[in-house]
């Protein structure tokens, strides 16, 4: 007997990739155009957008190419922890309460694990990618490193299945809401929110989190409710006219969608190389200053 074919269920993943990359690019032209209405960083790079569109693109084929392999680890985590432990209601006000609920869950678990990426090397040397963006604007919100797709898909998330019992549409109402914070915060986008400023992420408070200033390093790791870098102690309160410059602190970032996709790799090679480098200069002006002073004795 021959093995079905593939062909229909890849066509089925072409299909979810298509429809998710139209709505990336939806929620990208909106934001482009709000932020050339009121830009809080003037005349960015067109070619700069272009790269981080491309990038989202192949992002996102690597997230629906890793949904099976993501869903099955998901209930196998969550089956091996006996998961649902809390019953939460779908129905009425407990089904409000129970998308808080769950909202408020998976903030804490972005909150923490995004710390995480900037404590642990190893992780930092992915998120990087993302810091690496020297200009910052609503294209940047999918330039993430793609294997955080499965270390979030895997582990990250089933935390949630694993604590409570919850109906799948509430979970996609959480999704929907962080979707539209996420591009919202990553907007050249000049606007002020005044009080409220640290109620919410927003354009000004999370483009201080990419600032390449030093002060400003390791604070406003909130994706979504700034509640959180509040109780543990990594909040910066932006001043009104505190729109920093983005990137990374040594200007390192990909020039290409393969330096991009070989990010940590590339980035370690060139920083030994640089370190070589500057140490065969190093002994090549002290081996030269001893001759000089061989000579003058």
């Amino acid at each position: 007997m021959f093995a079905s074919s593939p062909f229909p269920e890849l066509l089925h993943h072409v299909t979810h990739w298509l429809g998710g990359y139209a709505l990336v690019l939806v929620m990208m032209v909106a934001g482009a155009a709000l932020e050339r209405c009121w830009p809080a960083e003037l005349l960015q790079s067109r070619a700069g957008m272009r790269f981080n569109v491309a990038y989202a693109a192949l992002y996102t084929a690597f997230a629906e190419a890793m949904r099976p392999l993501m869903a099955m680890a998901s209930v196998a985590i969550v089956n091996g922890l006996g998961g649902g432990r809390v019953v939460l209601a779908s129905r009425g006000w407990g089904a409000l309460a129970s998308i808080v609920i769950v909202l408020l869950t998976f903030d804490l678990l972005e909150y923490a694990f995004h710390r995480l990426q900037h404590v642990w090397p190893v992780l930092w040397k992915l998120h990087s990618l993302h810091h690496s963006a020297a200009e910052f604007n609503v294209t940047v919100t999918l330039r993430h490193h793609w294997f955080e797709v499965l270390l979030k898909g895997c582990l990250l998330y089933p935390v949630v299945g694993v604590l409570f019992k919850v109906e799948p549409w509430i979970v996609g109402v959480t999704a929907v809401i962080f979707m539209f914070g996420n591009y919202f915060a990553h907007m050249n986008l000049r606007i002020d929110l005044g009080r409220f400023t640290t109620w919410v992420n927003n354009p000004q408070y999370h483009r201080l989190h990419h600032s390449n200033r030093v002060e400003h390093f390791d604070h406003n790791f909130t994706q979504l409710l700034p509640l959180w870098d509040h109780l543990f102690g990594t909040l910066w309160v932006p001043s009104k006219h505190e729109w920093p410059a983005t990137g990374l602190d040594d200007g390192a970032q990909p020039h290409s969608l393969l330096g991009a996709l070989s990010w940590p790799l590339r980035s370690q090679a060139r920083r030994v190389l640089t370190n070589t480098r500057a140490t065969h200069r190093l002994a090549t002006r002290q081996t030269n200053n001893h001759g000089s002073h061989d000579e003058h004795v």
